[in-house]
């Protein structure tokens, strides 16, 4: 059974697609295929789903148990959508569900020092009136740590960041309507302050193999008629980085 590597080059060959004409339609770097080709690293969900449409075949034909048995990833995608695709989908959800909240977050980012072997986060986010601190850590195989906790006194938590050094990066304001669908997959409208809207799409309930939800996922995007190529994989805080 060939890898995922070797099916993604030997997609893009078939395409007619040098390493970089791909890299260029991803907006990834010519390393980034190579390393994929190569199986040093693994693209993520967002990556896969806009492999699929580039290559014109089916998701399923990229995936593997093997792989998704070694990489648990959370399953979910983000899209950037103009103010009519956000208002559509909006109102298709509303008329489905009758789980629906509106909060308003901010994130408060803090620079940490950077490792090559991996990308950290760190954020205090204010949801009404609860704070939480959250701590990220993504893995060059795409693998990823998170861990979260309540606090209750913001102030005297970031006194403490900014004593041992850390300082802030920027933050990141919206209004998120949180929307259930079929009391498995979460829809989170983001208005997100000076950037614009996205669409956040989780899977909640993990109740199957990673390639079965991808498999429901993918039946839900059809359902909605989501365009996947407004799929984007761009972090709220990598924004603040322009």
């Amino acid at each position: 059974m060939n890898s995922l590597g070797e099916k993604i080059k030997k997609l893009r060959i078939e395409n007619n697609l040098t390493q970089e004409e791909l890299a260029d339609k991803l907006y990834v770097s010519n390393k980034t295929i190579s390393s994929w080709e190569c199986d040093r690293t693994i693209p993520d969900i967002n990556m896969l789903f806009k492999l699929s449409s580039i290559f014109h075949c089916n998701l399923y034909s990229l995936l593997d148990q093997n792989y998704y048995n070694n990489v648990p990833l959370e399953i979910e995608i983000k899209l950037k959508v103009d103010d009519n695709e956000y208002k559509r989908l909006l109102n298709l959800l509303k008329d489905k569900s009758n789980n629906i909240k509106d909060v308003m977050e901010k994130d408060i980012y803090f620079k940490i020092p950077i490792k090559k072997e991996y990308k950290e986060t760190l954020r205090i986010r204010k949801e009404n009136d609860l704070y939480i601190l959250t701590y990220k850590k993504e893995n060059s195989d795409k693998t990823r740590d998170e861990f979260e906790t309540i606090i209750d006194n913001y102030d005297n938590l970031e006194n403490i960041l900014l004593n041992l050094g850390l300082e802030r990066k920027g933050i990141i304001e919206k209004k998120r309507t949180k929307i259930l669908y079929k009391n498995k997959y979460e829809f989170a409208f983001d208005e997100v302050k000076d950037i614009g809207k996205f669409i956040e799409i989780e899977v909640k309930n993990i109740e199957h193999s990673h390639i079965e939800e991808i498999n429901k996922l993918m039946d839900i995007i059809n359902e909605f008629k989501i365009d996947i190529n407004l799929i984007t994989d761009k972090k709220y805080n990598e924004y603040l980085e322009n």
